[in-house]
């Protein structure tokens, strides 16, 4: 793929962001089926991670239709932006707890935890359209496309099932009670 298929990296970062907050903001106007399945539904973190999988794809799709000409690879193009979107939500996990980590406790208030927020959000953005660029340049082999898509379909799966259907048993950083 050529550096200057797709839209620019600002202005993806920038897409990515309005399509983050349009996400939730469509839920929360209209919580209705069809856009729980892509929307963030609630303020977890699943959630959260949730919407920037299904925003990124979304998004892409958009990238896809607005340049689809200059897109020499079709194919590659869809699976550098499957890969990144599956593993952007760790990164909205490693960057959003870097202020619990080095501050501790709650943030001060709600306008600041609203501004870290949309900071992280915007690093995400600019993490993955990073990443994408660069994994652009490669094509991938059969057993990374594999991975990649079954990853991708985990993804999907475990997204529906933790919204529609059940919570884990196991949260991320409370202790299982094995007793």
């Amino acid at each position: 793929m050529t550096e200057h298929a797709g839209f620019k990296v600002g202005l993806k970062v920038f897409l990515f962001w309005v399509f983050f907050l349009a996400l939730y903001g469509l839920y929360k106007a209209f919580p209705i089926f069809p856009f729980s399945i892509f929307c963030g539904t609630d303020e977890s973190n699943f959630q959260h991670y949730k919407a920037t999988f299904f925003t990124l794809m979304i998004l892409n799709v958009v990238e896809y239709i607005a340049h689809r000409k200059q897109i020499p690879r079709p194919a590659e193009f869809w699976h550098v932006r499957m890969l990144v979107a599956t593993f952007a939500p760790w990164m909205v996990f490693l960057l959003w707890y870097l202020a619990p980590a080095i501050h501790g406790g709650k943030m001060p208030n709600i306008p600041m935890e609203i501004i870290y927020s949309n900071i992280i959000t915007i690093l995400v953005g600019f993490y993955a359209v990073t990443f994408e660029r660069h994994f652009g340049q490669n094509r991938f082999s059969p057993s990374l496309k594999f991975i990649t898509y079954s990853l991708f379909g985990i993804s999907i799966l475990l997204y529906m099932v933790f919204t529609f259907s059940h919570l884990p048993w196991a949260d991320v950083f409370i202790e299982a009670d094995w007793r």
